[in-house]
């Protein structure tokens, strides 16, 4: 009942802050599930990283309502564009790339809409290497909230099921974002990660206790992500390689940031699972890690 009674307490602090902008969530629902359903879920991983950001929980609050209102201008899309099973042409991509707009400007016109809200919702789909709509903004014009706007809006992308295409596992959606250059911010992307226990596969990464690891493929979709221990950057020496979890369990680790495995002495050909695991990985003499 103390989670149920907190989850309503944010409800009601919610309509009371910004009443008109909640009932046209409500009417978003009507028009597009998904869109709606998105909507809630990009509000839950907002609320997730910012807190793993350490944010105050003002600051969180308003990350929440900056999820929940990020797609509200696709209430002016075409629902047979929305709906579309195919690719869109280019007048269709022209009317969803308008969302942002329509969406800010629903909000400017709404009373108790926090800043943070009115950012994310226009500029979500913007890029840091500025390739992004609608304005094309890059680098630090881009605010942190938006940055982590537009990570949170294409992972639940990515791991939704669409008329177009099947949900993505939460690992493979990670995998695809760690590799898309430019297209998000690496450091708040890592903390996504963090705040969601679930890694790039193939990405080194340092631990707590004084260890590197590789991040593997979960044994299920859905889990959190695997980690290989395999060296100990105390002693500057390979380990016997051993598994580990990100889950919380008995033998979970604390995944603190990524690595480049050469500042080790590691060549990157090496940061494979079958070699780190073979007989010979932890004798290995130091001078030769690097090849």
């Amino acid at each position: 009942m103390a989670e149920v009674s907190e989850v309503v307490e944010d409800i009601v602090g919610s309509t009371a802050q910004c009443p008109r902008a909640l009932l046209e969530i409500v009417r978003l629902k009507q028009k597009d599930e998904y869109t709606y359903l998105h909507s809630v879920a990009v509000c839950t991983l907002m609320i997730n990283v910012a807190r793993q950001l350490g944010k105050s929980e003002a600051e969180v609050f308003d990350y929440g309502l900056a999820g929940l209102f990020h797609d509200l201008g696709k209430m002016c899309v075409d629902q047979a564009i929305l709906d579309k099973p195919g690719r869109l042409d280019e007048s269709e991509f022209d009317a969803v790339r308008s969302h942002p707009v329509h969406g800010h400007d629903i909000l400017a016109r709404t009373p108790g809409v926090p800043a943070i809200a009115l950012d994310v919702c226009r500029h979500h789909h913007e890029r840091p290497d500025g390739r992004g709509y609608p304005s094309g903004l890059s680098g630090v014009e881009l605010s942190e909230a938006a940055r982590l706007g537009a990570i949170c809006d294409v992972y639940d992308a990515l791991t939704s099921d669409r008329a177009y295409k099947d949900a993505w596992s939460p690992s493979k959606a990670m995998t695809a974002m760690w590799g898309w250059e430019g297209q998000f911010d690496r450091e708040l992307l890592f903390a996504f990660m963090q705040s969601v226990g679930v890694f790039a596969e193939g990405l080194v990464v340092e631990l707590d206790g004084d260890r590197l690891g590789l991040v593997l493929a979960p044994k299920n979709e859905g889990q959190r992500s695997r980690v290989l221990v395999f060296f100990c950057t105390a002693t500057g020496r390979p380990m016997v390689a051993k598994d580990a979890t990100t889950a919380g369990k008995r033998d979970s680790v604390a995944v603190l940031a990524p690595v480049d495995p050469q500042a080790h002495g590691i060549g990157p050909e090496q940061c494979h699972e079958a070699l780190l695991r073979g007989a010979g990985w932890a004798q290995r003499p130091i001078a030769t890690l690097a090849v």
